[in-house]
Protein backbone atom coordinates (compact mmCIF):
# COMPACT_ATOMS: atom_id res chain seq x y z
CA UNK A 1 0.00 0.00 0.00
CA UNK A 2 1.21 3.45 -1.23
CA UNK A 3 1.37 6.00 1.39
CA UNK A 4 1.05 5.99 5.29
CA UNK A 5 -2.71 5.67 6.42
CA UNK A 6 -4.22 6.69 9.23
CA UNK A 7 -7.79 5.36 10.81
CA UNK A 8 -10.57 7.59 12.73
CA UNK A 9 -13.19 5.64 14.43
CA UNK A 10 -16.52 7.28 14.51
CA UNK A 11 -18.12 6.64 18.22
CA UNK A 12 -19.49 9.99 19.38
CA UNK A 13 -23.35 9.75 18.47
CA UNK A 14 -25.50 10.13 21.41
CA UNK A 15 -27.31 7.06 20.41
CA UNK A 16 -31.19 8.79 20.79
CA UNK A 17 -32.58 5.88 18.60
CA UNK A 18 -31.07 3.26 20.28
CA UNK A 19 -32.03 4.52 23.74
CA UNK A 20 -28.44 4.72 25.65
CA UNK A 21 -25.15 5.38 24.64
CA UNK A 22 -23.44 2.91 22.58
CA UNK A 23 -19.46 2.65 22.10
CA UNK A 24 -18.80 1.50 25.63
CA UNK A 25 -21.86 -0.67 26.10
CA UNK A 26 -21.35 -4.35 25.92
CA UNK A 27 -22.34 -6.19 23.39
CA UNK A 28 -21.57 -10.10 22.98
CA UNK A 29 -19.16 -9.00 26.13
CA UNK A 30 -17.23 -6.72 24.44
CA UNK A 31 -17.50 -2.83 24.06
CA UNK A 32 -19.62 -1.70 20.75
CA UNK A 33 -16.22 0.06 19.95
CA UNK A 34 -14.12 -2.52 20.59
CA UNK A 35 -14.94 -4.40 17.41
CA UNK A 36 -14.03 -1.75 14.81
CA UNK A 37 -11.10 -1.17 16.98
CA UNK A 38 -9.71 -4.23 16.86
CA UNK A 39 -10.22 -5.16 13.15
CA UNK A 40 -8.60 -1.22 11.92
CA UNK A 41 -5.48 -2.01 13.68
CA UNK A 42 -5.57 -5.29 12.02
CA UNK A 43 -5.49 -3.84 8.34
CA UNK A 44 -2.11 -3.86 6.58
CA UNK A 45 -1.05 -0.54 6.67
CA UNK A 46 -3.04 1.07 9.42
CA UNK A 47 -0.37 3.20 11.70
CA UNK A 48 -3.05 4.67 14.17
CA UNK A 49 -6.14 4.76 14.81
CA UNK A 50 -8.12 7.85 16.78
CA UNK A 51 -11.20 6.94 18.25
CA UNK A 52 -13.58 9.80 18.73
CA UNK A 53 -16.35 9.79 21.94
CA UNK A 54 -18.05 11.72 23.71
CA UNK A 55 -16.45 13.72 26.55
CA UNK A 56 -18.48 11.90 29.49
CA UNK A 57 -16.96 8.46 28.52
CA UNK A 58 -13.29 9.33 27.47
CA UNK A 59 -11.25 8.48 30.37
CA UNK A 60 -13.44 5.07 30.29
CA UNK A 61 -12.79 4.39 27.34
CA UNK A 62 -8.95 4.92 27.48
CA UNK A 63 -8.62 2.85 30.96
CA UNK A 64 -10.54 0.46 28.54
CA UNK A 65 -7.52 0.63 25.24
CA UNK A 66 -4.66 0.78 27.71
CA UNK A 67 -6.04 -2.35 29.74
CA UNK A 68 -7.23 -4.29 26.57
CA UNK A 69 -4.99 -3.87 24.23
CA UNK A 70 -1.77 -3.61 25.52
CA UNK A 71 0.92 -2.71 23.30
CA UNK A 72 -1.48 -2.03 20.27
CA UNK A 73 -2.55 0.70 22.72
CA UNK A 74 0.42 2.85 22.09
CA UNK A 75 -1.34 2.77 18.13
CA UNK A 76 -4.77 3.68 19.49
CA UNK A 77 -5.31 7.61 20.45
CA UNK A 78 -8.52 8.72 21.83
CA UNK A 79 -10.56 11.98 22.00
CA UNK A 80 -13.64 13.53 22.15
CA UNK A 81 -15.83 14.05 18.91
CA UNK A 82 -17.23 17.35 18.05
CA UNK A 83 -21.31 18.11 17.88
CA UNK A 84 -21.89 16.54 14.34
CA UNK A 85 -20.33 13.93 12.17
CA UNK A 86 -18.11 16.07 10.35
CA UNK A 87 -16.76 18.03 13.09
CA UNK A 88 -15.74 14.36 14.69
CA UNK A 89 -14.06 13.67 11.42
CA UNK A 90 -12.47 16.91 11.30
CA UNK A 91 -11.10 16.23 14.96
CA UNK A 92 -9.78 13.09 14.00
CA UNK A 93 -8.20 14.59 11.24
CA UNK A 94 -6.28 17.28 13.24
CA UNK A 95 -5.67 14.51 15.87
CA UNK A 96 -3.58 12.36 12.85
CA UNK A 97 -1.69 14.75 11.69
CA UNK A 98 -0.53 16.05 8.47
CA UNK A 99 2.01 12.86 8.52
CA UNK A 100 -1.21 10.55 7.50
CA UNK A 101 -1.63 10.57 3.58
CA UNK A 102 -4.72 8.26 3.88
CA UNK A 103 -7.52 8.84 5.95
CA UNK A 104 -9.64 5.48 6.78
CA UNK A 105 -13.17 6.69 8.56
CA UNK A 106 -15.64 4.06 9.57
CA UNK A 107 -18.92 3.94 12.19
CA UNK A 108 -17.89 1.86 15.65
CA UNK A 109 -21.87 1.13 15.54
CA UNK A 110 -20.69 -1.17 12.31
CA UNK A 111 -19.52 -3.83 14.67
CA UNK A 112 -19.37 -7.07 11.73
CA UNK A 113 -17.10 -4.94 9.33
CA UNK A 114 -14.12 -7.22 8.36
CA UNK A 115 -10.10 -6.91 7.68
CA UNK A 116 -10.72 -7.83 3.91
CA UNK A 117 -13.69 -5.39 3.23
CA UNK A 118 -11.54 -2.42 4.63
CA UNK A 119 -8.59 -3.26 3.03
CA UNK A 120 -10.26 -3.47 -0.35
CA UNK A 121 -11.99 0.10 0.32
CA UNK A 122 -8.39 1.43 1.31
CA UNK A 123 -6.83 -0.36 -1.96
CA UNK A 124 -9.82 1.42 -4.56
CA UNK A 125 -9.74 4.76 -2.95
CA UNK A 126 -5.23 4.84 -3.33
CA UNK A 127 -6.31 3.89 -7.26
CA UNK A 128 -9.19 6.96 -7.32
CA UNK A 129 -8.23 9.25 -4.68
CA UNK A 130 -11.57 8.57 -2.52
CA UNK A 131 -13.44 5.14 -1.98
CA UNK A 132 -16.50 4.25 -0.15
CA UNK A 133 -18.53 0.52 1.18
CA UNK A 134 -22.08 0.59 -0.24
CA UNK A 135 -24.72 -1.37 -1.15
CA UNK A 136 -26.90 -1.12 -4.40
CA UNK A 137 -30.57 -0.88 -4.01
CA UNK A 138 -32.96 -3.53 -4.01
CA UNK A 139 -36.14 -2.80 -2.71
CA UNK A 140 -38.35 -0.49 -4.66
CA UNK A 141 -38.15 3.24 -3.86
CA UNK A 142 -40.86 5.82 -3.48
CA UNK A 143 -40.47 9.63 -2.79
CA UNK A 144 -43.35 11.18 0.01
CA UNK A 145 -43.79 14.10 1.45
CA UNK A 146 -43.50 14.73 5.56
CA UNK A 147 -46.98 13.25 5.66
CA UNK A 148 -45.91 9.81 3.92
CA UNK A 149 -47.95 10.56 1.34
CA UNK A 150 -46.57 9.09 -1.87
CA UNK A 151 -45.31 11.60 -4.42
CA UNK A 152 -43.55 9.41 -7.20
CA UNK A 153 -41.79 5.80 -7.79
CA UNK A 154 -38.06 6.20 -8.15
CA UNK A 155 -35.83 4.05 -10.62
CA UNK A 156 -33.56 2.21 -8.08
CA UNK A 157 -30.89 1.45 -11.14
CA UNK A 158 -27.55 3.30 -10.11
CA UNK A 159 -29.10 4.15 -6.35
CA UNK A 160 -26.74 2.87 -3.79
CA UNK A 161 -26.84 3.05 -0.12
CA UNK A 162 -23.45 4.19 1.75
CA UNK A 163 -21.64 2.54 4.52
CA UNK A 164 -18.52 2.78 6.13
CA UNK A 165 -15.72 2.69 5.75
CA UNK A 166 -14.97 5.56 3.86
CA UNK A 167 -11.39 6.07 2.48
CA UNK A 168 -10.17 9.84 1.26
CA UNK A 169 -7.09 11.50 0.51
CA UNK A 170 -6.69 13.36 4.27
CA UNK A 171 -5.31 16.88 2.36
CA UNK A 172 -8.61 16.21 0.31
CA UNK A 173 -11.31 15.02 3.19
CA UNK A 174 -9.89 18.42 5.05
CA UNK A 175 -10.52 20.66 2.11
CA UNK A 176 -13.88 19.32 1.66
CA UNK A 177 -14.36 19.76 5.51
CA UNK A 178 -13.02 23.35 5.48
CA UNK A 179 -15.08 24.18 2.81
CA UNK A 180 -18.22 22.46 3.88
CA UNK A 181 -17.70 24.89 7.40
CA UNK A 182 -17.48 28.22 5.45
CA UNK A 183 -20.73 27.40 3.46
CA UNK A 184 -22.27 26.18 6.22
CA UNK A 185 -22.94 22.80 4.73
CA UNK A 186 -23.75 19.80 6.51
CA UNK A 187 -22.02 16.71 5.06
CA UNK A 188 -23.49 13.18 6.30
CA UNK A 189 -20.23 11.15 4.72
CA UNK A 190 -16.84 11.43 3.80
CA UNK A 191 -17.69 10.81 0.03
CA UNK A 192 -19.77 14.15 -0.03
CA UNK A 193 -16.62 16.44 1.56
CA UNK A 194 -14.34 14.89 -1.14
CA UNK A 195 -16.95 15.96 -3.63
CA UNK A 196 -16.57 19.30 -2.44
CA UNK A 197 -13.11 19.48 -2.68
CA UNK A 198 -13.26 18.09 -6.25
CA UNK A 199 -12.72 14.36 -5.80
CA UNK A 200 -15.81 11.91 -6.90
CA UNK A 201 -14.11 8.63 -5.53
CA UNK A 202 -15.61 4.90 -6.17
CA UNK A 203 -18.03 3.10 -4.62
CA UNK A 204 -17.14 -0.56 -3.05
CA UNK A 205 -19.92 -3.08 -3.27
CA UNK A 206 -20.35 -4.65 -0.01
CA UNK A 207 -20.32 -8.56 -0.41
CA UNK A 208 -20.72 -9.11 3.37
CA UNK A 209 -22.93 -7.95 6.09
CA UNK A 210 -21.70 -4.62 7.78
CA UNK A 211 -25.17 -3.35 9.95
CA UNK A 212 -25.45 -0.79 11.73
CA UNK A 213 -26.58 -0.27 15.40
CA UNK A 214 -29.18 2.03 15.29
CA UNK A 215 -32.59 0.68 16.86
CA UNK A 216 -32.87 -1.88 19.67
CA UNK A 217 -33.73 -4.54 16.82
CA UNK A 218 -30.12 -3.68 14.71
CA UNK A 219 -28.39 -4.71 19.09
CA UNK A 220 -30.25 -7.81 18.64
CA UNK A 221 -29.66 -8.85 15.20
CA UNK A 222 -25.58 -7.86 15.71
CA UNK A 223 -25.19 -9.18 19.16
CA UNK A 224 -26.82 -12.82 17.69
CA UNK A 225 -24.81 -12.38 14.54
CA UNK A 226 -21.44 -11.87 17.08
CA UNK A 227 -22.35 -14.39 19.38
CA UNK A 228 -22.65 -16.94 16.53
CA UNK A 229 -18.79 -16.72 16.30
CA UNK A 230 -19.91 -15.63 12.60
CA UNK A 231 -17.28 -12.73 12.38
Amino acid sequence: MSGSVGAILLAAGQGRRLGHDKSMTAIAGQPVLAYGLRTLLNCRGIEKVLVTVREDVRKETEAWVKKNLREEAKRVGVIAGGKERQDSVWEGLEALGEGVEWAVVHDAARVLTTVSLIERVIAEAQKAGAAAVARKMTDTVRLADGDGNVVKLLDREGLWRMETPQVVRRKILREGLERARLEAKMVTDCLAAAELAGSKGVLVEANEPNLKITVPSDWELAEAWLGSGKK
